[in-house]
């Protein structure tokens, strides 16, 4: 009552005065803004397709920081392909077997200090120092050509062992006492580029995105931004889990928002097969051989090239050695396959697995 007689003492003027101000709130205060479209862009790159999908952002930055990406991914490839002529990784293994001292920019010098970081906690079977390994594999080519190495040529090798670790720096002077030793990043590369994308992204001001380099992913913010997102949660990302036998089918799913890579080795992935056997180019350095326990490592971790140096140290880790080699690693959301299709999963990462029936 004492509402209704304020009211009455006010003039027909104070009643449209409220009746526009209301108005005007609901136009402006209370509907919520449209999400921008997202803007999808596909290139090819790594040997594999990349896709980068970009939400609430203006088309022309969004176009602009795609065009950025994939200039940078085509320099990276060629800078770090482990056997094309002509990039710094191949200038830096000449040098190493020459036995000279090579200046490297401090970009190339931080990811191989961390890369030797992540080698040491995954008791080197993370290695990116056995690239001449890899060579007598055959894998250093688009085609393999076969046949396996000899065992003498793998306990040649395995007697010599040259690893990451006989590298080291004197200012950006690149230096290692083992000729033998040859860099190749195919292990955590990827993951290098994935966080190189995220943060040419986040320079740029975007906050909502997703890059994917063949199946290979680093997710910042949310499918959906919050302003324009209901309460059934489908903000997040939704990201499937692959069926080693069956790629094109996931085995379950999960939902990420914010910041987190998720990366999956397999042994399914690149692979030949001689005289009825599959050989991966997994190979762990303690037997010179293809790691052969898992068929495939999925790891969520916040930084790419962390997760891609794991998912690799965990699938040759094998069933008695992973949960070791992750804890070391600060892996703590993983899911393992083996060849008999039995699940190993870490307490974290079960509970936000949506397995498919």
């Amino acid at each position: 009552m004492r509402i209704k007689s304020f009211f009455s003492v006010q003039n027909n003027q104070a009643w449209s005065f409220l009746l526009c101000f209301y108005t005007l709130a609901a136009l402006i205060g209370c509907s919520e803004p449209k999400p921008l479209p997202p803007v999808q862009q596909s290139f090819y790159v790594f040997g594999t397709q990349v896709n980068i999908e970009i939400v609430d952002t203006p088309k022309p930055l969004a176009q602009q920081a795609i065009i950025d990406i994939e200039q940078r991914f085509h320099q990276f490839n060629r800078d770090w392909h482990a056997w094309e002529k002509g990039g710094i990784l191949s200038k830096i293994n000449q040098a190493i077997a020459q036995q000279t001292p090579i200046e490297v920019p401090s970009g190339v010098k931080e990811f191989i200090i961390k890369s030797q970081q992540l080698a040491a906690q995954s008791d080197y079977l993370f290695d990116p120092g056995i690239g001449q390994l890899i060579d007598l594999w055959g894998f250093h080519s688009e085609d393999w050509q076969g046949p396996p190495p000899s065992k003498a040529q793998i306990a040649a090798w395995l007697k010599n062992r040259p690893s990451i670790i006989a590298i080291h720096f004197e200012g950006n002077q690149l230096i290692s006492n083992n000729r033998d030793v040859q860099l190749d990043f195919g292990g955590n590369a990827k993951g290098l580029a994935l966080d190189i994308a995220i943060n040419t992204l986040k320079q740029s001001g975007i906050r909502n995105a997703i890059v994917n380099i063949g199946g290979d992913m680093r997710i910042i913010g949310q499918k959906r931004p919050s302003h324009a997102v209901s309460q059934d949660n489908t903000e997040a990302w939704h990201i499937g889990i692959q069926s080693p036998a069956n790629p094109n089918k996931p085995i379950a799913w999960l939902e990420i928002s914010g910041d987190e890579s998720i990366v999956t080795s397999g042994s399914y992935q690149r692979f030949f097969e001689w005289q009825g056997k599959r050989y991966s180019h997994i190979i762990n350095p303690n037997t010179g051989t293809p790691a052969d326990a898992f068929l495939s490592v999925t790891v969520i971790h916040r930084d790419a090239t962390t997760a891609d140096a794991a998912a690799t140290a965990l699938m040759i880790a094998g069933p008695d050695n992973w949960q070791a080699i992750a804890k070391r690693m600060g892996i703590t959301q993983a899911i393992l396959i083996d060849q008999a299709n039995q699940f190993y999963i870490t307490p974290a990462m079960s509970e936000r697995l949506h397995f498919i029936e």
